[in-house]
């Protein structure tokens, strides 16, 4: 079955801002019927990939002691539990602490025979000041597809700083294993800066 992206909305970090999480939606009359309609997704299967894991942290905060690869798996524990309460069938290619390459993560993604694979991530910078979100795509035009979707539920996320809303960077292309050789549409999505100030406060 053909994916229809009629839209991705983002009812935005529980771990981040007291409201996060990407919600995928497929197909369905409007975003507003999706909010209160359970078993929309029925029949869909989405694989979630928490980036990093094991000997690879990830971008990390020191300040609050933040390891990116723990915040981008309790976002896909609470995504996972959004979806499945849609009626989706959800993957993880990772369930705890385990140290997984590109190859792992898309060969398992590749055997499930899911819709879509959604890479979640936090970016990191020097600068603590540094805050937007984006998402990457891969050679497809489903790839791009998608990734715009994700990007503009995320671009509603309210800033750290209580402006809203969050600055953004354009979706570019991105040479990545997982998006590359995974066979279903796929996209990494850098939601926020784990090394900002203010998202670090919020996601301690």
């Amino acid at each position: 079955m053909k994916v229809r992206f009629m839209g991705v909305w983002v009812l935005v970090f529980a771990a981040v801002f007291a409201a996060s999480l990407l919600i995928v939606t497929f197909s369905a009359p409007s975003a507003e019927a999706q909010t209160t309609t359970t078993g929309v997704l029925t029949g869909e299967k989405v694989v979630l990939d928490a980036g990093h894991g094991g000997s690879d942290p990830g971008a990390s905060n020191a300040a609050y002691n933040l390891k990116e690869k723990d915040q981008n798996l309790d976002v896909a524990y609470k995504l996972k539990a959004l979806l499945e309460a849609s009626g989706a069938t959800v993957y993880m290619t990772r369930t705890g602490d385990q140290t997984l390459s590109n190859n792992d993560r898309y060969v398992f993604a590749n055997t499930t025979g899911a819709n879509i694979l959604i890479s979640i991530h936090m970016n990191g910078s020097t600068n603590p000041d540094a805050d937007y979100t984006n998402t990457l795509y891969g050679k497809w035009q489903k790839d791009k597809e998608l990734a715009l979707s994700v990007f503009d539920g995320l671009r509603t996320l309210p800033a750290a700083t209580g402006t809203s809303p969050i600055a953004t960077r354009t979706p570019y292309q991105y040479a990545s294993g997982v998006l590359l050789k995974s066979n279903m549409p796929a996209t990494i999505a850098e939601t926020v800066f784990i090394t900002n100030r203010d998202e670090g406060r919020l996601l301690s």
